[in-house]
């Protein structure tokens, strides 16, 4: 009933090693019954590290390294898919940045209110 196109996920409940009414080892497998349900996993939350290695020149002690990556804000923190959901849901959803903040907080990750506003503010002013 389910549409095939999402991923299953097989949990198999091991069988009894002997048979419950006389203890025999001696059991063959006639089939199996499966029964579908439908489960969500809840937005998953994680930090990417990027690491910049630096490194010393042996013949001109000039130090490198390579450019940091591009951030929506000057030494933003938030990440390109995180900007997409906070403005996703403000604009498409209708969320207003308290409720997502509330909702960020629930899941353990605390993000202001107005650190939500500067991120949207800083988005807009990228995207004129």
């Amino acid at each position: 009933p389910f549409p095939e196109h999402l991923p299953r996920e097989r949990v198999v409940i091991a069988a009894p090693a002997s048979c419950p009414c006389c203890g025999s080892a001696k059991l063959s497998k006639l089939g199996e019954d499966i029964t579908e349900t439908l489960e969500v996993i809840p937005r998953q939350w994680k930090v990417i590290q990027t690491v910049r290695e630096k490194f010393s020149c042996r013949e001109c002690e000039k130090i490198t390294q390579p450019p940091a990556p591009f951030h929506v804000t000057p030494r933003g923190f938030a990440g390109p898919n995180l900007l997409a959901m906070i403005l996703f849901e403000k604009f498409a959803q209708h969320q207003p940045l308290n409720r997502q903040s509330e909702r960020y907080a629930r899941e353990g990750v605390d993000l202001s209110l107005s650190t939500l506003a500067d991120q949207v503010g800083a988005c807009a002013a990228a995207l004129k």
